[in-house]
């Protein structure tokens, strides 16, 4: 089983897993949306997960549940 790391291409925001794309997705959808207009909201619950990373310069890796556990110690403790 593999999970997603989220990587923030500026610097601001941490590193984070998710389970799945789709979680990510949805995460990053979240976080946009505090920024848009009511009609541009539509649009960005549209977009695919590869648009909203171009729209706020994020990328994403997969990586091993081992890997996963290494970035989340360093985050947690």
């Amino acid at each position: 089983m593999s999970k997603i790391l989220r990587i923030d291409n500026q610097g601001c925001c941490e590193r984070r897993i998710y389970d799945s794309k789709k979680d990510l997705r949805d995460s990053l959808i979240d976080f946009h949306l505090t920024d848009c207009e009511e009609e541009d909201e539509k649009g960005l619950k549209k977009c695919s997960l590869n648009e909203i990373c171009s729209y706020g310069d994020w990328s994403y890796k997969l990586i091993s549940d081992e890997e996963a556990k290494k970035y989340e110690e360093v985050n947690n403790g």
